[in-house]
């Protein structure tokens, strides 16, 4: 993402957060950000599709941290790293509390489509790297409650983040709430391996379907029209639609344009690569 398209998205996030969506005028935002009114639609066709992508800022920010100190903290025990990622989700709600409560006020993200989808896909990825962090934290033997055990600390971090955000004056050590949190935790997994209850959940529910053509053509449609993307990103994109539109996808066209669309750095059109492999297998 370029400086300039980071910079606005940032100004919206404390606009929106602010005077909330319907109030907070484009004409604000750039001037917010030092720009013309015109060299806002260079970067976004609209305040919807500028919004849009703030959430997904806000929420591709958070993943990149938490898999970060997960990369970057190899020297540190499992369970240390575990717990630094759990008081960043802190930290990351704490700094963003006005832009969540926003979120959950104007109850963005059921009306909204692009957004219900991407939190899917966001939900699966925070699964994935919340597993790795319990197996390699609690090992192995744990695995056959890996599923349930991943609902549960998620709960545990949600349930404490609407404390947080319904409390104004409420003053917390993230370090020391997670340090808790880890401890009860602990409680939990081995209450479960001393038991040797059976799990409830299976790790098939967090597995994709693979989607269908159809409903390929109309995430590829969206992505021309919300989005400013590259002759090149688009062209390829038709190309694809055109296969899709075919009785019999000649596959290897598709793959080689993924090829392509794998360069461009819009979010959107990386997460239609990831749908489209889908479809491939």
């Amino acid at each position: 993402m370029n400086e300039k398209k980071e910079k606005i998205i940032k100004a919206s996030i404390q606009l929106f957060a602010k005077k909330g969506f319907s109030s907070t005028t484009i004409q604000e935002i750039a001037d917010e950000c030092g720009i013309s009114k015109g060299a806002f639609y260079l970067h976004f066709k609209s305040k919807e599709q500028l919004f849009n992508r703030a959430f997904e800022y806000y929420i591709d920010t958070s993943m990149q941290t938490i898999e970060t100190i997960r990369k970057e903290n190899q020297h540190l025990a499992p369970r240390e790293i575990f717990q630094k990622q759990i008081a960043e989700q802190f930290q990351h709600f704490a700094e963003n509390k006005d832009f969540i409560i926003l979120i959950l006020s104007e109850n963005i993200i059921p009306e909204n489509q692009q957004i219900k989808k991407y939190s899917k896909t966001v939900k699966k990825q925070m699964n994935d790297e919340i597993q790795i962090s319990i197996l390699t934290t609690y090992g192995q033997e744990i695995e056959p409650y890996i599923t349930d055990l991943s609902v549960m600390i998620q709960g545990i971090i949600q349930s404490y983040v609407q404390v947080l955000l319904l409390q104004d004056q409420m003053q917390l050590s993230f370090d020391e709430l997670s340090s808790f949190i880890l401890e009860r935790f602990d409680d939990l997994v081995q209450g479960l391996l001393r038991s040797q209850t059976k799990p409830i959940l299976k790790q098939a529910i967090w597995d994709d379907e693979a989607p269908s053509a159809a409903s390929l053509q109309e995430e590829l449609r969206s992505l021309k029209l919300d989005h400013l993307l590259s002759d090149d990103t688009v062209v390829s994109i038709e190309v694809i639609e055109e296969e899709l539109a075919k009785a019999e996808p000649r596959k290897p066209v598709i793959q080689g344009m993924l090829t392509n669309l794998e360069k461009c750095e819009e979010p959107a059109v990386l997460r239609a690569v990831e749908q489209l492999k889908l479809f491939l297998q």
